[in-house]
This record gives structure tokens, sequence and C-alpha cells, in this order.
């Protein structure tokens, strides 16, 4: 590899340049310095700062952020979508225990995710269509530094890098055996805790030995935690909008946080509480605390392995070989499921038949022996023998051998193949019952049973293992993903203009890809009420060829053009084009630019054949829900014109509900297929910024970033369709026949107008149907101090959102939607700062995290989170917002031990609460618990012990 010798200025300035990709510690005058590949360009350089933003994060900065994982490391990017998919969060997901990162807001589809600059496999599920780098699969202790390039990347890795390229690289030439542990707790809740082992090993030296070879394992694992254990410590704030808390209770009283009457052994209403019951409430109803099984935080057990080698072949050529391996489970535990006769019916989508069913709630027969009022009445009933787990375990891997040389001491070069993949078990139990086994072990729903909970299923009793499985039998999902690769690259000089060197890499690479998701039977067969399907069965092969020149037109100013051709069956091929331009004005001032096209190639479970099954709940039928409006208008009006002891008063209202209910607010099954006419999703992206040292030791960098991405593929909504339903072709809006309208009679279809049958399904496909657009500014700041008592290191990011709108379609041709800049789930302006005092053996560090207010309302539909609709909810203007969020980390190492390193991490060392959000509290925790785990964690402490033998 040639070698060029830099000033000491050069070095200087490098490392205090923020966004470095280089770790240059050297601090002689003059030293050999290596070229190096860095993130966006394959193009060797020893440059610091390049065209492109990059952010580094290098190994001593991820120990000081005391994160446990790649994706908690994720989340501390300004960059970064915090709402991204976490395996902590992922109990409702399609892909349930994985975790992903999206930046810029645009989807953890439009982030590509490299391991040592070559793709990882994708997690086998995919999340609905979304397919993704799983994180969990990374060893963070293996991680030498991550690269963030934040201006799309397609032009050097193809497909996916639109918002940007977040490029893992682990440890090379390493020597010796390391033994790490950690442990992460919180203060005031024993039980939020985590903790992480891990173990690097490495011998052989490439230059005398002419061979390295690095081991590391890492095991994680996660204890899980229910709501009942940390409840008490709810922020008390949320009790007054959404009731009180009982002191010492843990319950929440209120409209919407009242113990469940759903208990065991079950309530009939007008009756009381069924034999056996404990608690009761003031009104002699059985409760059952809810808490017992709402989980914050599910289990999981990790293990990341990675073996690297590298073998010195000849002084001018070098052969290498990596091995990823990765196992995880995580163990979901969901609240049992609950019987009400007073509930609406649920409704689902049947893959078999690819219509819609009905699961109808009856109420206990006047026949069962536990009701003696001699009428049906209504049964509150939960099912404490319902498993109610959902267990998602993957093993994912990744091997490749490949050889690296140089030619002529000009060209550097690097050829590789590979396999990747993995496969995922996906299983549930509970929660939802089997339409059949319902019928065989309690009764048929459909007709006047009775025998009704009267059968092999006892109310209230401890029910056999094989009544239960009848009842809640297994289901889920099998994946399995597939690649095989070969690439090839080459870069090196090809010219000069005035005596410097013009260099250009090329190269290209061949993909073949599978995926295989397959549901149980059960959930083809539709039998899982309230629960559809998807599956896919598909692979392709995909090749490409890329080209990048490095000019340097002038002394302080250097030209990049690069293009990248890819080719994926059904489409045209695809070339992204990108130009930069770097100008050093001053030996303290950069200019840079880039403007780059990007795209996303359909995946298969979008283009290639696949479906989806599921059902959309609130559905507006408008060719039926006027009409069943009218009708309950009148309905109501009957029942006002009766006495109030009148019996049919309330079967009047109840039916009147239940028209409007079905058609103005129904179900429908919603059927999805693959398209494969799609056109991949494009992007067009551009930065402007610069880099400064104002004063030796301290560089600022800012850079201006717009991303605009359409064709992006989706599906019509429910609305769309049946809005535009005349024109369509038939089939695509599916209706039963008049004579199975449940809502209206023969006589009242003639006397309202009624032409249409019931909604009984849509059937749509993948689409290119909107486009989004996004703008902003990266800051970036590094200082470096030598003080009397030691040296001082600074680095901060920060991203401030000016623009993010979501294009939405009609059709008269649509319009951009609200800046969301702002607006809920998207803070303007948020920034990190970690500063670092190192005096002898002990450094100290302290980080500041911040994250401006947004407002509770998003898009322009969002109508109940306006003002008015928290004006109407008795919501103030200081609570319909999410206030701005400050919190202060603190991390202290010390390094006095030969060979020890000792570390403690205070996450919200002043232990304040995360700002109010009532928005999360009332949508996703049904006005009982808060959607963010920080409000009770409180202060959390990381130490870590790590010992390196000799």
């Amino acid at each position: 590899m040639k070698r060029i010798v830099l000033k000491r200025s050069v070095i200087a300035v490098a490392l205090t340049l923020p966004v470095s990709p280089l770790v240059l510690a050297q601090e002689a005058t003059e030293k050999p310095i290596p070229k190096v590949v860095v993130t966006g360009s394959n193009i060797a350089r020893i440059e610091s700062e390049t065209s492109s933003p990059v952010q580094t994060i290098r190994a001593q900065d991820i120990k000081r952020l005391g994160v446990s994982s790649v994706k908690e490391l994720m989340d501390t990017l300004t960059s970064s979508d915090r709402s991204a998919l976490s395996d902590a969060g992922g109990s409702n997901s399609f892909a349930g225990g994985a975790s992903s990162v999206s930046l810029r807001a645009l989807g953890k589809q439009s982030t590509l995710v490299l391991l040592n600059s070559r793709r990882v496999a994708p997690y086998p599920l995919a999340d609905y269509n979304e397919v993704f780098t799983n994180l969990d699969t990374l060893p963070l202790d293996a991680v030498e530094r991550v690269e963030i390039l934040r201006n799309g990347g397609s032009s050097i890795y193809g497909s996916d890098a639109v918002a940007g390229v977040i490029n893992v690289i682990t440890r090379s030439d390493y020597r010796g055996l390391t033994v790490s542990g950690s442990f992460n707790r919180s203060v005031e809740q024993q039980s939020i805790r985590n903790g992480t082992v891990s173990v690097t090993g490495g011998f052989g030296d490439l230059d005398n030995d002419r061979f390295n070879v690095l081991a590391n394992v890492e095991y994680f694992k996660r204890n899980d935690l229910f709501w009942r254990e940390v409840v008490d410590d709810i922020n008390p704030t949320y009790g007054e909008y959404f009731g009180t808390v009982a002191p010492g209770s843990g319950l929440m009283f209120g409209n919407r946080g009242t113990p469940s009457t759903f208990s065991f052994p079950g309530n009939l209403i007008g009756q009381g509480a069924l034999p056996g019951c404990t608690t009761k409430n003031a009104g002699g109803l059985c409760v059952h605390d809810r808490f017992s099984r709402f989980q914050a935080t599910p289990a999981a057990e990790r293990v990341n392995s990675l073996v690297s080698a590298r073998f010195k072949v000849n002084e001018s050529m070098e052969a290498f070989a990596e091995l990823l391996y990765s196992h995880t489970t995580t163990d979901y535990s969901g609240a049992f499921a609950t019987y009400g006769s007073a509930n609406p019916n649920a409704v689902w989508g049947d893959p078999s038949t690819g219509q819609g069913r009905t699961f109808i709630y009856r109420g206990l027969p006047a026949t069962h022996p536990l009701n003696t009022s001699g009428e049906e009445l209504e049964l509150r009933y939960r099912f404490l023998d319902d498993p109610s787990y959902r267990k998602s375990t993957s093993d994912q891997y990744r091997a490749l051998a490949g050889v690296k040389g140089t030619l002529t001491n000009k060209w550097d070069w690097e050829a590789a193949l590979g396999i990747m993949g993995g496969k995922t078990k996906d299983r549930s139990r509970g929660g939802f019952f089997s339409d059949s086994g319902f019928k065989e072990v309690i009764g048929d729903y459909n007709v006047d049973d009775p025998n009704f909970f009267n059968r092999a299923y006892k109310l209230g009793q401890i029910n056999s293992a094989e009544v239960i499985n009848k009842l809640f039998p297994e289901n889920g999902y099998d994946g399995k993903i597939t690649q095989t690769f070969i690439d090839l690259k080459a870069s090196g000089q090809v010219g000069s203009i005035g005596g410097r060197p013009v260099m250009a890499a090329v190269g290209g690479d061949v993909r073949h890809e599978k995926i295989r998701i397959r549901p149980t039977a059960n959930l083809l067969a539709g039998d899982i009420v309230s629960n559809g399907a998807s599956s896919a069965d598909a692979s392709r092969t995909n090749e490409s060829l890329f080209a990048e020149i490095n000019a340097p037109v002038m002394e302080k100013l250097e030209l990049v053009g690069a293009a990248r051709f890819d080719k994926f069956p059904g489409f045209d091929g695809r070339v992204s084009p990108k130009v930069a331009a770097r100008w050093k004005a001053t030996e303290n001032f950069l200019l840079r630019a880039t403007l780059e096209s990007g795209f996303r190639a359909p995946n298969l479970t979008e283009s290639a054949p696949s479906s989806k099954f599921a059902f959309d709940n609130g559905v507006v039928d408008p060719k039926r829900c006027d009409q069943a409006q009218a009708l309950a208008s009148d309905l109501r009006d009957q029942a006002d014109a009766l006495p109030g002891s009148d019996p049919n008063v309330a079967l009047l209202l109840a039916r009147a509900d239940i028209v409007e209910g079905n058609e103005c607010a129904g179900g429908v099954a919603s059927i999805v297929r693959n398209n494969p006419d799609l056109k991949p999703e494009t992007s067009r992206s551009g930065t402007v910024g610069f880099v400064i040292e104002p004063v030796k030791g301290t560089s600022f960098a800012m850079d201006y970033f717009r991303i605009e991405r359409k064709n992006e593929i989706n599906t019509k909504s429910t609305s769309e369709l049946l809005s535009a339903e005349d024109s369509l072709m038939p089939g695509i809006i599916n209706r039963l026949p008049l004579a199975q309208d449940k809502t209206f009679t023969a006589a009242e279809r003639a006397q309202y107008g009624v032409t249409a049958g019931p909604l009984s399904s849509t059937s749509g496909m993948f689409e290119n149907v909107s486009k989004t657009r996004t703008s902003g500014v990266d800051l970036a700041l590094a200082s470096r101090f030598s003080l009397p008592f030691g040296r001082l290191d600074v680095n901060g990011n920060g991203t401030y959102l000016l623009d993010l709108r979501n294009f939405a379609p009609t059709r008269n041709g649509g319009s951009w939607g609200d800046n969301l800049a702002g607006r809920y789930g998207y803070s303007k302006f948020t920034a990190n700062v970690l500063g670092a005092l190192t005096t002898g053996a002990f450094t100290n560090s302290m980080r500041l995290v911040y994250f401006s207010p947004q407002k509770l309302q998003g898009d322009y539909f969002d109508e109940e989170y306006t003002k008015e609709g928290c004006a109407a909810n008795d919501w103030g203007p200081g609570v319909c917002r999410v206030g701005s969020e400050v919190r202060w980390d603190y991390n202290l190492s010390y390094t006095g031990i030969k060979n020890l390193t000792l570390s403690l991490n205070v996450r919200n060392l002043f232990d304040q609460r995360p700002p109010l959000d009532l928005k999360s509290f009332n949508r996703d925790g049904g006005g009982v618990i808060p959607q963010n785990l920080d409000d009770v964690a409180g202060r959390r402490i990381r130490v870590t012990a790590e010992y390196r033998f000799q």
C-alpha cells in the first residue's frame, strides 16, 4: 500500500475535525499514514474530511455513551428516528424480535446498514412489507468505529441508501485476550435491568507472523417487566387527566383506568359476580388487576459472535475471511383473552376464501347452570388459563472470504464472495381464540345454543391442557432468507492534473436473494379470530457496476463524480449518479457540496409473489353510511316517542348503534398482493456545508441537507378505494349479496334507497402512491484542549429539522401535507454534547441530550389533537404538546490498575422524568400506562469492568 508523509499541521487539523472518519493518534512530526476507504467512497485516501458529510463514533466514544447494544447506539444519533422498530416494542409488529434504524424519518427500508462496508442479510420476517437489517445481530464490543454517511449513498452502494448509510466497522489486527462485563439497572426499579458479557481474543501479527485471527463472543440478557411492578411510580400528573392513582394500590381510577370487570371467574351483568370471586368493586362485580399482564419490557437473550482472519500471501496480496453468527430470542407476554357479550363483533380476513369473517359475542343463556336469572345475561370473563405468549427466535449469519492486493504499487484491488441469511420462528398462543376450537369447546355463536359455555370449557374452573390447546392453539410464522454474492473492485491513479493525482475506482457485484415467509396452517385457514396472514416465496438475482473518479482540478478544489448501474429482474436498469465538490479555501476552512440520485428497488414481498390478509376497522361505506345514519336517526326518534319504561326503547337504541356502526365504522377484510409492475422508489438529495477551525484544537461543521423521495411504495387506503369504487376493475371491492344484508331489512332497503350489498373485502396491491420531502441542517463540534491537570475533549452533534412533508394523493391529483417539523414525533431540534476530562487514570464525562418541544397534532387530517381537540378534552396549551426534554448523563472511567478498566455510567443523572405525552398515553396506552419506560425508570446505573490479559 502506498504511504504518504503528512506534516504535523495536517495531522493536528485532522485530529480536531468533528466528523472525521479516521482515528489519527500519531503525535510524531512525520510518520507514514496509510490510506483508508471512507464510507461513501471506494477510493482510498488520507484526507480526513471528504466532500460527503460523515459522522464517526469511535470505540472510546461508545463506551462513554453507556449503551448496551448497537440499537441503543443508533438511538443516540441526532439524525435518527426514535420511533424506529425495537425488539422491546415489537409485540404487535409483523417482525417481532428485531430492531431497526431509520435516518431522516424516511423509514427503516431507506437506511442501509453495512458491516465492514458490506451488506448484512435482512431480518427473515418482513414488517408487513418492510425488509430491514436487524441491529440486534451486530456485536457491540467488537466495534472499532461506526461511520454514518448522512447524504444517501446509492451511487456507491446501490438500493436502500436513500436516507443514509451506517457502516459498522469491527476491530482488525487485534492481539491479546479481553474479557468484559456490564450490568445496567434502574436505581429505583430493580426489575429494569440488563447485562452483557463479552470475550474478545486475537493472535498473530500480520507483519511478522503473516496472519491475524480475531474472535469475539457477546452475550446479552434482559429480564421481562410487567407494569404491576412499577405502576405506582407513574407520573401522577397523568392521573389529573385520566383519573387519579389510589395511593399504594397501583390502580388508576377514572374514565379509562378503573379495574377491569372482565375478570375471573367472571360477572353476569344484572346478577353479579360468579362464585369464587375474591376481589370485587363497590358494585359487587368481580374485578381484575389489568397491570399484572401489561408487559412493559419483554425478556430477551442474544448471542452474537464474530470471527475474522487475515493472511498475508505475499508483500502485495492478502487473503481474508469473516464469519458472523447471531442467535436472538425475545419473549413477549400479553394480556389474557377476554369475552364480553356486549363487545362489538370481531371481524377479520380469511385467507382461505378471501372474504371477511365475523365472530359474534353472545350472552350467557338462561339454561346455563351459573345463570339464575331466567334470561340471557351479559357475560364478562377473562381467560386466566390463556397461555398468552409470543416468542420470536432467530438465527442469522454471514460468511465471506476474499483476497485483496496492490498492482504495480498504484492500483488497489479486492474481491470477495459469500453467503448470508437467517431463519426466524415466531410463535404465539392466546390473546385470540381459534374459531373452530371455540365452537368445539364453548359453542357455536351463530346459533342459539343452550349449552353455550357449558361444554368442555368450564367457566371459572381449571381446564385441561387438551381443552386449552384447542381454544388457544399455537400460531405464527416461519421466515427464511438467503443471499449469495460476489463482488470485485479496484481503485488507483488514472492520471494527474498539475502534478496532482486523479484517482478512480471501478467495480461491480452479483447478488442472488431468496425469501420465504410461511404462516402456520391455522392462520392460512383464517381460524385465528382477528388475525390475518402474510406470506411470501420468491427469489431474484441482481447485478451492478459502478465507477467513481476524484479529480483535484485546482490545488484546493477537488471534484468527485460517481455512478452506479443496478439491474433487478422485472425493472429497467437504474443509474444512480453523484457529483460532489470539496474546496479547501484555507488551511482552516473547507467548503463542500453533493448532489445525488438514489433509489430503493421493490423488495420481494412487494414485487414478487406474496400476499397479506388483514382487516380494516372504522370503515365508512360511502354507498351505505348515509342510509344507515338516516335509519339510525329514525330508530332513535321511535325510541324517544316511547315511555322510558318500555323495553323496546333499549332495543331500538341498541339497533340504531349497531346500524350506524356496521356501515359508518365497520370492518372490512383487506387483501393486499404483490405488484410485478412496481417502479423503484427514487430520490434526489443534496448537501452543502462547511468545516471551520476557528482556533487551534476546535472545529465546527455545518451541512444543509435536502431529500425528496417519490414513487413511494405503499397501498391505497380502504377509504381511497371506496371513494373510487365505480371506476375500479371488478374484484377490487367485494360486496355480499343484498340477501345477506344484516343491517337493513328488505323494506328498509326500499325505503332508504339501499342498492349496494354490505362490504366484504377489498383486494389491492402495492403501488407507487406517494412521495416525501425533508430538509434540515446538521451541526457538529469538536474541541480538544490540553489543560494543566489533563485533557478536555468536547464533541457535539445537532440536527435542526426545517421541513418534513408527506404527499397525500387524491383523485384530484393530491397535495403536500403540513410541515411536520415540530409536530408530534418530530422535534425541530435534536442535539447532544459530550465533554470528557482525562486526568491521569480518570476520565470524567458529561453528556447533554436535548429534544425541542412538539405539538400533539400530526398531519392536517389529525383533528383530535388540534388546539380545539385538546380543549374538548380539557387539555390546556401547556399539555397539548410534548415539552422539551433535557437529560444529563455521566460517565467515569478508571484505568489505574494494570490491564483493568472500570467504568460507571449514570443515565439521567438528575433523575428527571420525560415530558408529559398525553397523546401517547391516550392513544397507545389506553389512558392507563405511559408508553415511555423512562417515566418510571428514572436514574439508571451501568457498571462495566474490562480486563485485558497479556
